[in-house]
This record gives structure tokens, C-alpha cells and sequence, in this order.
């Protein structure tokens, strides 16, 4: 070969070596030492050495273990421990312990190792993302590779389809035109049709009635509501009773228990003493107006994160005023009273925060930012840090328990008044002082006149005068003068003690005429320097890391938040910022979580079956495209929940049948094809909750009480439980650890009036699956047990209210059995009854009472279960 073509060969050896040197350098960089970072280095870093392993430089992975192997062996796979530890091939070695990582993973780490595991010096593997310099502004995980998301998992987990714009799109084109009643039905079908399918037919107007009237109010409809709807033949009677029922002040009832599911809402403070809230309930009216107003929820969203923050001064209208108590939202968290008797303050504001933080990441975004509080998220774009940036803008949060929620006319009235009465008191007390001072000078005469002559000497030497030694021996003689407040009014005499006494009555009697405030259970911002808000390592208050500043999913902007100045000017802002980038329509989860929400309510299961986790690790839209047109649509209605509501009841898919049979284009059972109604080519029967089902009780037996907001009821209690609960037991002269039944008669109102306790939950309602409110409750649970049929047939709600339900029958139907049978069927069923069923509770009544048949018509499941 001639010399030149040595050269050439030479040279392009040269060249294919250096190129794969850099592709190997340039695959660690990008995709190994992020997976070392997301998923190896906090067990296997400079802050914890699990089984004498560090991963955080080459030297490391190549040193040997507790193991007394080293965990890599360049370009051998096969051999190494590290990559037998992450295929979990060994239950010794299953790595990580608790989530194999993916394939994908494996093979990244595998390719290293077989490229000799090279580690370029300028890539040590750290925990942190890169320092910025002042000013420089960094671009989403997208389009910006300086971006700490895209750093830190290597340009993975970046297709969560949650984070997207939410998409513009068009209802699709189907083939059945007939059936769509409006585009949510285009949506739908296309599926259906795409599947083979058809949709089944629609429901009867009774049913289609009964299961509006409680998706919408929560409550059954009368005999006389369902006689006119019935009754109404024109094309538009269904749209109608909609209408009414959105107008329906019981719609906002209904609503709101949804959403305090969600907010965890509860009238005590949880933990061991879990005291109650006196002032909780305005929270509670305050959701409740809102719906029934169609407050837009993008305001709703800034209320209740900052509403404080949107007043300049004290309330001046009703609005204004809605605004301060809906910052009881941030207060709704568990709150340990008992952390001061054990100095531990700090830990229980760092849980107050957390839980604050992670309820407003799922309550509004879908966010499961709890997995962040301890370390990086195992499944989503999300790193440890975005927690605590979340948290910073809560991090200056106070109880503002002082703050005056009347109207500002009303608070300088008050004042004014309150002026009034302590300048009537003023004369009176000093009168009173007066009094008590002269009998406590003429006490301490008559006792000075008792002292020895030497004790006497000792009282009139100037004060100048005295030595230490000397000014002791005074003060313990003025100390055995000091008279105390009873000795002194005995020292009163008869005349005076008339004066005194008269003159308490007087200035008794004025302080009870002094006006109070009216308080609620609210929360502001904290004056004077905030708190930096810190990283803590694996979310351990006594292990702070890093400082960081407020700042949004670093995914979306790494950047620290721009607070902008509030109204308020004793506020920081910071929570006005959070709610404004919540509530923006350029969020791409905000829409569609709430849109979901509604959704849910309507169907019992969401677009989106997993309501607070729109990540990874939760369930994909089944319909992503409806949930984006639905989401833009809310958006552009002015973020209406009212419309939407109205939008998807009224739709075909909605009032479908919820039993299998012949569909509108005549295929009998083709719905077969869909056994989970993943495609609702259905309607699917439902349960009712628990407090529709009490609420029901109540209504039909005629008990119901309409009651519309205020303190909360207290039902009675079973006695074993009372004296099992050791809050009850341990309750002090506050009365706020205890358990206060209301009256009777005033225990028949709605469910969502009645008390909410964190550690104790009313023992029907908590058999019909109601949740716990420590914690936010994305969709209720539905379950069927024993416990539930035997407390339908024999709690003491059911029996009273079977007794009610036909002392109501024998009113309205008069002594006629057949007439008694029409007129139970027509109040629990909203329906006549078969001839069948007729003669059957015909026959029962000849030998048993009319409240045992009204009890087995509340036990039936069609008064249950909504068809």
C-alpha cells in the first residue's frame, strides 16, 4: 500500500475511534447520568451510602461495595451487579426496590456499560440543576435543553399529554346525523361507530327525570314535580326542567359537595383532639352561593387562593366580602393544636404547608405533587424542587381570625357604637376604681397601724435612703400590706358595697350592649420578612437544602414567578400570582381538570378516571379529543359551570338507557360490544351517595327540614361511640372537643349542613362510602356490603323514617289501602305500581302495618340505585 494510503486509512481509523468516543460521552450526558440522578443518587449519593455503594463518579461505580464486588465492570454487562440489580434478578439485588426501572432504562445503562462506562470529567453526576446567572430566563422542557426537567430525566416523560395546549379541534363526522342532539354526541358516537356499534335507545322521561333531578340537586323529584313533567308534552319539556333545576337553589347544594369532597372540607382541625371549627360553615355557604350564582371559575379560583389579595381595604359589597371567606380554602387542612405542648411548631406548619401545596396541585391542576415532597416524581416531569416552589407562595400564609368579614359602613357603625359604649364606661369604671382604691388605702392604713415601731421606721425612710439590704426588708413588708381584690371588697362597707355592686350591674349591662365583629375562619399573608422556602432532603424539616423562590412546574416555566404587586398592600402577591397562572386560559390543566370534575358527575366515572392525577401513572383520556373541546368551550363560556352542566345533560349520550337493549338504528344488544361502557354507548346505573340517599329518606318520609346555610347540625351519635372516642372524653371548658347534639327537630336538614368531623364520620352516611376529609376526595366510592341493606332496614334513620313515610301515606291517601299503595309508590318511586306489586302490598297490609311496607319500598333497589 503506497505511504499516502496508509495516511488516509490511518486517518479515517482515527476518525470512526474519536466519533464513537463522542457518541459514548454524549450518551452518558444525556441519558445515563439523568437516570443516575431521577432514580440512583439519593440512596446512592453524598447524602446516603446504601450497601457502601456510591454512584456519583466513576471512581465509585467502579469501587466495590458491601457486596465486595464492584457494581460496574466496563464492557461487560453481564457481569456487572448494577445492571443485574435494576433487571431485579435477584431478590438481593432488585434495584430500585420498589419500581423495576423500564426497559428502555435498562438498555440505556446497558449500552453504557458495554461502551466501557466512560465518564467525561465535566459530567458529575449531582443532584441539582445547573445555578442561572442573574437575569437569564430559561424555555420549557420543549424547546429549551437548559430546561432542569429536560436535564434532569434526560428529555423523557415530556409526552404527558396533560401538559399539551389544549387542542383546537371540531367535532368529528358520523354516520347516524338522527341521533346527536349536540357536538358533545359527534364526539361519542364517532367512537362508537369506529367500534361497530350503536348507541342504545333513550331512557324513559321518568327515569331520564329521576336521574337529572338528582345529578343536578341531589334530591328525588316530587309527585307533583314528575306529574307536570310528564304532563309537558312540548319538544322542549326536558330542556325546561333543566333550566329549573339549575335555577334551583338546591342545585348549589348538590354542587358544592362535590367540590368540598375535593378541598377536604371539614369543621374541626383532625389529630387526636380533632376541635371544632365554630367558624368553618361560611366556607361551606360561601361554595355554596357560588354555584347556585354560576360564579366563573376562574374568580372562584382566585378567591379562594387569594381573595384577601383582591380587596384594597376592608369589604365594601357582598362580592368583596364572598372573597375573604373564601380564604377559609386555606385553612381546610388538618391543624395540630397539641404540636405546642410539645414544641413542635415547626413540624406542624411544615405539614400545614405540604398538605396546602399538594391540595392545590390536585384540587385545580391534577397534580400529584405529593410525590415530590421527599424526592423527584417516579413517573411525571415533575423534580422535588417544583414542590417547594409550589409552597413558596403560600410560605407567608397567617390565620386571620380578626379580620372583620361585615361590610365596611357596618364596621364604622360598629365601631362608632362600641366608641359610644366605652365612653359611657369609662366614668363608670373610674368610679369604680375610685371606690376599691379608697377601700384598699383604708385597708392598708389599719394594717400599717399594727406594725411594730421598727417596721413603721422602715416605711418612712426615703427610697434614696435605702441599702439593698434594707430595700428587701421593705419590699417584703409592702408585701404583707398588699391587700388582695377579696380582701379588699370585704373591706367594702354596707353603703359601699351597694355602690360597687350597682355600679357592675351598670357597666355589665353596657358591655353587653358593645357589637361584635363578625369573624370567620380565614387566612392573609404574615407582615414583615417571609420565610425562604427551602428543599427539604427526602422531606425531612431538620435536613434543609437548596433555597428556592415561588415558581410554577419547572416543566412549563423553570423560572421564578414575577409577583405582581396585589390591591391589597399588606399582602405579598404571591398567592394572586399563583391564582392568576391557575386560572390563565393558556393552562392546559386547569379547563380540564374542572371539565372532567363535571363530567364525572354526570356519568360517575370521568373522561379521565383518575380526577386528581392527570400524570403518568393516572389514566388517559378516553376521549381526549371531547375532553380538549369541552375544555376550550368552558373557557370560552366564560368558565361557566352552569352552561357545561347544561351542555352534557342535555345531550343524547347522556340520556341514554342504562340497560343493554335494541339501539335507535334497530341492532338489538350491539352495547354488548362495550361490557366496561368505556365507549358510552350506555348510561351507567349508579348508587346514590350517602348523603343523596339520607337526603332521599328525609324527603320522601316527609321530614326533610329547608334550611339553607348556617352553623352546622349535630346529629344524635350512637352511645358506644361517644364513649369510645377519646377526643370526646378529653373535652374541656371550651367545649370544643366534644360532641353537641342539636335539637331534635333541627336535625332533619340536608347531609351538607350537617357537622363534618375529620376523626368522626355519622355512622349511616359513613356505610354508604361518605369519604374522610383529611384528604382530597376526587370521586366517591360505591361499594355494596352487608352493612349497607342491614342499616337501610334497621338503623334508627330508617325505622323513624318509615314511620314518618306512612304517618305521611295514611294524611295524604286517606284510610283506603289501595289509595295508601298508589300514593307510597307515586312519593318513593315517582311512579304507579304494577298490578302485581299492587296486589303483593295489598296482601301485606292485610296482616302488617303500613310502615313495614313503606320500609321495604326504601329498601327497594330501584329507590336506590338511579336507572
Amino acid at each position: 500500500m503506497k505511504p499516502v494510503a496508509i495516511c488516509f486509512a490511518l486517518a479515517g481509523a482515527l476518525t470512526v475511534s474519536l466519533s464513537a468516543e463522542d457518541a459514548a460521552d454524549r450518551h452518558f450526558a444525556e441519558r445515563v447520568k439523568p437516570l443516575l440522578e431521577s432514580r440512583c443518587i439519593s440512596c446512592h449519593g453524598p447524602d446516603k451510602v446504601k450497601g457502601g455503594l456510591r454512584l456519583d463518579s466513576r471512581a465509585a461505580v467502579l469501587k466495590a461495595g458491601d457486596s465486595g464486588q464492584p457494581s460496574v465492570r466496563p464492557g461487560k454487562p453481564a457481569e456487572s451487579l448494577l445492571l443485574q440489580a435494576v433487571m431485579h434478578s435477584t431478590r438481593e439485588l432488585e434495584m430500585p426496590p420498589k419500581e423495576k426501572l423500564t426497559s428502555n432504562d435498562i438498555a440505556v445503562l446497558e449500552r453504557w456499560i458495554r461502551d466501557g462506562a466512560p465518564w467525561p470529567e465535566s459530567a458529575a453526576v449531582s443532584s441539582s440543576t445547573p445555578a442561572l446567572k442573574p437575569g437569564d430566563r430559561i424555555g420549557d422542557a420543549w424547546h429549551d435543553p437548559r430546561n432542569p426537567i429536560a436535564h434532569l430525566f434526560g428529555g423523557q416523560r415530556l409526552d404527558l399529554w396533560s401538559f399539551q395546549p389544549v387542542a383546537s379541534v371540531a367535532p368529528p363526522a358520523v354516520r347516524n346525523r338522527r341521533w346527536p342532539r349536540n357536538a358533545i354526541d359527534q364526539f361519542i358516537l364517532a367512537r362508537i361507530e369506529a367500534a361497530g356499534l350503536s348507541p342504545t335507545l333513550e331512557a324513559d322521561r321518568r327515569s331520564l327525570a329521576r336521574r337529572v333531578y338528582f345529578d343536578l340537586t341531589g334530591l328525588p323529584p316530587t309527585p307533583a314535580d314528575m306529574d307536570r313533567f310528564l304532563g309537558d308534552r312540548r319538544p322542549d319539556a326536558y330542556e325546561r326542567l333543566v333550566d329549573e333545576l339549575l335555577a334551583s337553589p338546591r342545585y348549589g347544594e348538590h354542587a358544592a359537595r362535590a367540590w368540598l369532597d375535593v378541598v377536604r372540607y371539614s369543621d374541626s382541625n383532625g389529630f387526636d383532639w380533632d376541635e371544632f371549627r365554630p367558624r368553618a360553615w361560611r366556607f361551606r355557604d360561601y361554595v355554596i352561593r357560588s354555584f347556585n350564582a354560576d360564579k366563573p371559575f376562574d374568580q372562584f379560583i382566585r378567591e379562594q387562593l387569594a381573595g384577601d389579595e383582591l380587596l384594597d381595604g376592608p369589604a365594601r359589597t357582598v362580592e368583596g366580602q364572598d372573597a375573604l371567606i373564601a380564604t377559609g380554602y386555606l385553612r381546610l387542612g388538618p391543624q395540630d393544636n397539641s404540636a405546642a405542648l410539645f414544641s413542635e411548631q415547626p413540624r406542624a406548619r411544615a405539614e400545614l404547608m405540604a398538605d396546602l401545596t399538594e391540595t392545590t396541585a390536585s384540587a385545580f391542576l391534577g397534580l400529584t405533587i405529593s410525590c415530590c415532597r421527599c424526592h423527584d416524581h417516579k413517573f411525571d416531569p415533575l423534580s422535588q424542587a417544583d414542590h417547594y416552589r409550589l409552597r413558596a407562595f403560600f410560605e407567608p400564609v397567617k390565620y386571620a381570625d380578626d379580620v372583620s368579614l361585615d361590610l365596611e359602613p357596618e364596621q364604622r357603625a360598629i365601631r362608632s357604637h362600641n366608641q359610644s359604649i366605652d365612653r359611657q364606661l369609662k366614668p363608670l369604671q373610674q368610679n369604680r376604681e375610685t371606690l376599691l382604691e379608697t377601700a384598699k388605702q383604708r385597708l392598708r392604713k389599719e394594717r400599717i397601724s399594727k406594725l411594730a415601731s421598727n417596721e413603721t421606721a422602715l416605711l418612712e425612710i426615703p427610697a434614696a435612703g435605702l441599702t439593698n439590704g434594707l430595700k428587701a426588708k421593705v419590699q417584703a413588708l409592702e408585701k404583707k400590706l398588699e391587700a388582695s381584690d377579696k380582701e379588699i371588697k370585704a373591706a367594702l362597707s354596707a353603703a359601699e358595697k351597694e355602690r360597687q355592686s350597682n355600679l357592675d350591674a351598670e357597666i355589665s349591662g353596657l358591655k353587653k350592649k358593645r357589637r361584635d365583629f363578625t369573624l370567620g375562619l380565614l387566612a392573609s399573608d404574615g407582615t414583615g420578612t417571609v420565610a425562604v422556602t427551602r428543599i427539604l432532603f427526602q422531606g425531612d424539616i431538620k435536613q434543609e437544602r437548596d433555597a428556592v423562590a415561588p415558581g410554577f412546574p419547572s416543566a412549563l416555566d423553570p423560572n421564578p414567578a414575577k409577583i405582581f404587586p396585589p390591591r391589597n398592600k399588606s399582602t405579598t402577591g404571591r398567592r394572586l400570582t399563583l391564582a392568576e397562572w391557575i386560572a390563565s386560559p393558556s393552562n392546559p390543566l386547569t379547563a380540564r381538570v374542572l371539565v372532567n370534575r363535571v363530567w364525572q358527575g354526570c356519568f360517575g366515572k370521568g373522561l379521565v378516571a383518575t380526577a386528581n392525577d392527570f400524570g403518568l401513572a393516572g389514566a388517559r383520556p378516553t376521549h381526549p379529543e371531547l375532553l380538549d373541546w369541552l375544555a376550550a368551550g368552558f373557557v370560552r363560556d366564560g368558565w361557566s359551570i352552569k352552561k357545561l352542566h347544561r351542555l352534557i345533560v342535555t345531550s343524547a349520550v347522556y340520556r341514554q338507557r342504562s340497560r343493554v337493549g335494541a339501539s335507535p338504528d334497530g341492532a338489538a344488544g350491539s352495547t354488548l360490544g362495550d361490557p366496561g361502557d368505556v365507549l358510552y354507548s350506555r348510561q351507567s346505573p349508579r348508587r346514590l351517595s350517602a348523603e343523596e340517599l339520607r337526603d332521599s329518606l328525609l324527603a320522601v318520609s316527609g321530614m326533610l327540614t329547608d334550611r339553607s346555610g348556617g352553623p352546622p347540625v349535630w346529629p344524635d351519635l350512637p352511645p358506644e361511640i361517644l364513649q369510645a372516642n377519646p377526643a370526646f372524653l378529653d373535652d374541656n371548658e371550651t367545649k370544643t372537643k366534644g360532641w353537641y347534639p342539636s335539637p331534635k327537630k333541627e336535625q332533619t336538614v340536608r347531609s351538607i349542613y350537617l357537622v363534618q368531623k375529620k376523626t368522626v364520620r355519622v355512622p349511616f352516611m359513613e356505610t354508604f362510602d361518605l369519604p374522610e376529609n383529611s384528604i382530597s376526595c376526587p370521586c366517591r366510592s360505591a361499594s355494596i356490603v352487608a352493612p349497607q341493606a342491614l342499616s337501610l332496614l334497621n338503623s334508627p334513620l330508617a325505622l323513624e323514617t318509615a314511620k314518618a313515610f306512612a304517618a305521611r301515606v295514611r294524611t295524604e291517601a286517606g284510610s283506603s289501602p289501595d289509595a295508601q299503595v298508589r300514593r307510597a309508590f307515586s312519593l318513593a318511586l315517582q311512579r304507579k305500581p304494577a298490578r302485581e306489586e299492587s296486589d303483593a302490598c295489598l296482601h301485606l297490609l292485610k296482616t302488617r302495618p303500613l310502615a313495614e311496607l313503606c320500609r321495604a319500598l326504601l329498601n327497594l333497589n330501584e329507590f336506590v340505585y338511579l336507572d
